[in-house]
């Protein structure tokens, strides 16, 4: 499958603008300094966690394909992409299953078919997928934060690969 199929398919654009729409509505009722940096993803982190404090995990769970989660992930995965990823989803995959796309990095073998056979042992290519990182960030314990998703990028651009 060809890098354009993972990046460019037409329910990845429609996820992606309406999640950018949303985040507008969001970002309105949470004040902040919303530039896409990496120093912003700790305070998306704190809103995330503010808006869900009195909530169980099973609440965040069942709020995950709502803006309340989408449009936040939608940040997070564009923050991503300014440290070096882009947007990604599988067009084989079934839909109704959707955690939402990902962000990983450009050429990652992953997305041909022989995939396996591509990889070294020593290989890495980082991904993430942000609606269930900010959905799962609840079960992880300190020192995890959620810039680290963030971190893995800005690395793997920075040379720091394998």
């Amino acid at each position: 499958m060809s890098e354009q199929q993972w990046t460019d398919h037409p329910r990845l654009g429609a996820w992606l603008a309406e999640q950018e729409a949303a985040f507008g509505q969001w970002a309105a009722s949470h004040p902040g300094d919303w530039d896409f940096s990496t120093a912003s993803v700790d305070a998306l982190e704190r809103a995330v966690r503010a808006d869900f404090a009195a909530c169980t995990w099973e609440d965040v769970r069942a709020a995950q394909h709502t803006p309340r989660l989408t449009a936040p992930a939608w940040y997070l995965g564009e923050v991503c992409v300014r440290a070096g990823a882009v947007w990604k989803v599988n067009p084989a995959s079934d839909f109704s299953a959707w955690d939402g796309p990902f962000v990983g990095v450009p050429g990652d073998p992953m997305e041909n078919p022989d995939h396996e056979e591509l990889y070294e042992d020593d290989d890495y290519y980082p991904a993430a997928v942000p609606v269930p990182e900010l959905r799962d960030m609840f079960l992880k314990d300190p020192p995890w934060r959620l810039r680290d998703v963030v971190a893995e990028f800005e690395e793997w651009a920075g040379g720091g690969e394998g």
